[in-house]
């Protein structure tokens, strides 16, 4: 999963790793976050308006896919099927819940392009909410009373 910065904690390298091993590991997880701050996070938000539904729409047929992968890959319950999916799309893999089947792992990183996506999809009116009044200046804000100046 370093493609994704996704962590469960379940596959981690060996300490007998050689150096040029080492040295490839950590190529691979520049490589993939590059891939993911970049492009395919621009890529992310620009779909919505596309989707029936929306992000929202996007988000609830996400997580239905992967309630439905991993309770048939994994015997995951629904419950924890949807909380694993939701801590992928997240990126926070804490480690308690984890594929174990190969099967499992590879749907696990099919599953983590799409579901980063659509929380990508889903965070994007944050961002553009953030960036209009991170690029105002103070009187702006004044006018607007988003800011409130205490007058003596």
């Amino acid at each position: 999963m370093t493609l994704t910065t996704v962590g469960y904690g379940d596959i981690c390298p060996s300490s007998d790793m050689t150096h040029i091993g080492r040295i490839f590991i950590v190529l691979l997880s520049f490589c993939g976050l590059g891939m993911f701050c970049g492009p395919v996070m621009d890529f992310a938000s620009s779909w919505t308006q596309d989707v029936p539904g929306g992000a929202i729409g996007a988000a609830l047929t996400t997580l239905a896919l992967g309630v439905g992968l991993f309770t048939i890959l994994e015997d995951f319950s629904e419950v924890e099927a949807a909380y694993f999916s939701v801590v992928t799309g997240t990126t926070i893999g804490y480690g308690d819940y984890s594929p174990n089947s190969d099967a499992g792992k590879i749907a696990a990183a099919l599953f983590a392009i799409l579901v980063i996506n659509v929380t990508g999809g889903l965070l994007e009116p944050a961002c553009t909410f953030l960036s209009y009044y991170c690029s105002k200046d103070d009187s702006n804000l004044i006018e607007e009373g988003i800011v409130h100046v205490k007058r003596e």
